[in-house]
């Protein structure tokens, strides 16, 4: 196999499992919000009081879909990180195998991935960890059954939450349109792109 035939199937290969990686990523984080308003309204019909926390006497349908759902937070976290990792290397793989640059679209692809990257990467390693640390002491004390302790924790994750809200679904926004610039520079014709 020469050279030539060798780039275009390794750009052909990125070009799939960078189109992969963005529509899994877009599942992953839109799905996420979509568990949150099912699980908390869930449990606040249930009324449930958890044996775990025979000692707090605040509210166990927070702390129950609390529970759940920073479950399915953490695992999306996960998600999001392998799958932007994937885009990224995948864009990488593309340019090197002689994937141009050389139009506006596919420039403004490649800015909208960098730009979803660092917002991904704000929420990952410097919003998520304080609010985890948050969450934890939430836990701990309700578990202690020191229930003032941990209703202020979980007056300081309530103070929080809208923001990740709104990161959330600025990512999930993000992420559909790197998926729809990605689709689009990738089927259309040079002529389209060059309008």
């Amino acid at each position: 196999m020469n050279r030539a035939c060798f780039s275009k199937t390794a750009s052909r290969f990125a070009q799939i499992t960078h189109l992969v990686a963005l529509a899994i990523w877009l599942g992953s984080v839109a799905m996420s919000g979509v568990v949150a308003a099912i699980v908390f309204p869930l449990m606040r019909k249930l009324e449930p009081t958890l044996a775990s926390y025979p000692n707090y006497e605040g509210d166990h349908a927070l702390l129950a879909g609390g529970l759940i759902a920073s479950k399915v937070f953490f695992t999306v976290d996960f998600i999001q990180f392998v799958c932007a990792s994937l885009a990224l290397a995948t864009l990488v793989i593309m340019i090197v195998s002689g994937w141009s640059i050389n139009t506006i679209p596919r420039l403004l692809r490649v800015m909208v991935l960098c730009a979803t990257l660092a917002l991904l990467s704000y929420h990952l390693f410097l919003f998520m960890p304080q609010l985890t640390l948050t969450l934890q002491g939430y836990w701990d004390f309700a578990a202690s059954g020191d229930t003032v302790q941990a209703d202020q924790f979980k007056d300081r994750f309530l103070e929080s939450h809208s923001a990740a809200s709104r990161i959330l679904g600025t990512l999930t926004i993000a992420v559909l349109v790197n998926l729809i610039l990605a689709g689009w520079t990738l089927t259309a014709s040079k002529k389209e792109l060059a309008q």
